[in-house]
């Protein structure tokens, strides 16, 4: 694969070209809405009368791109642990051929976030597209000898239907979170390991927690003012972009990032 460095920026050439972004110690791995269309509806979200404005797509892509000097949603493709990556096998047929071109151009999170004290808590979904076989398989497949657990976190709402739309680590500490997206069982134990921000109804629907954290900086979707608030008197940046266009989709500005 051919690639050309410009500036802290490394552009790789491919069919959908990708890009990785540096900043504080983390790559962040994004493939641009070349594309990109609304063709099939899987999720609740995907209403095909609607149609996507590619052009406004790619124009909203490079907003979040430059914050960090469907198969765009590259959060979907794989799990990340150290040197290990276990690859998404997409529950619909839709997405299926998605797999194999990742795994050819050796990119290394789906339906699964690290996060609680030490970022030794992978919480997982567990649902719509991820279920409890795909959880223990990756247990097994992750375990590296170190000490970590896979907690699985079952979502119960069709609309968010991966847990990354739902459920959002800031730090070793603290994630925001839609409450109502889980089940008791699963807030009780998500909150036995991280303090939990709530989020409202309204702010979990503009995709709030669907959002890129890079150390104390958090890009999420416009119109989430009021989360937005709580974040910055707990010290966190808050950067708004429009992502009306992948939203269509069922996704935000995290669904079209991979942190490697």
């Amino acid at each position: 694969m051919n690639s050309v460095k410009y500036n802290s920026v490394k552009m790789a050439s491919a069919s959908a070209p990708i890009k990785e972004v540096a900043m504080a110690a983390k790559r962040i791995l994004m493939c641009r809405p070349t594309y990109f269309q609304l063709t099939y509806s899987i999720n609740p979200w995907m209403d095909m009368r609607k149609g996507v404005n590619r052009s406004k797509a790619t124009e909203q892509w490079e907003t979040v791109a430059e914050t960090f000097p469907d198969m765009v949603f590259s959060a979907n493709a794989a799990v990340i642990k150290g040197n290990r990556a276990y690859l998404a096998n997409f529950a619909h047929p839709e997405r299926k051929g998605e797999s194999n071109p990742i795994h050819n151009t050796s990119l290394r999170a789906g339906d699964a976030l690290w996060g609680g004290a030490g970022n030794r808590t992978l919480f997982t979904g567990v649902g719509p597209r991820t279920d409890v076989r795909a959880l223990r398989d990756l247990t097994e497949k992750l375990d590296d000898g170190t000490s970590w657990k896979a907690l699985g976190c079952r979502l119960v709402d069709p609309r968010f239907y991966h847990i990354d739309t739902a459920f959002c680590p800031l730090n070793e500490e603290l994630a925001m979170y839609y409450p109502y997206a889980f089940d008791h069982i699963s807030q009780h134990n998500m909150h036995n390991e991280t303090d939990l921000l709530p989020v409202s109804d309204r702010e979990a629907r503009n995709f709030a927690c669907n959002a890129v954290v890079v150390g104390r900086n958090v890009v999420m979707h416009h119109e989430n003012d009021e989360i937005a608030g709580k974040l910055e008197k707990l010290g966190f940046s808050v950067k708004f972009v429009d992502m009306s266009e992948f939203i269509k989709s069922g996704g935000s500005a995290k669904c079209c990032t991979l942190a490697i």
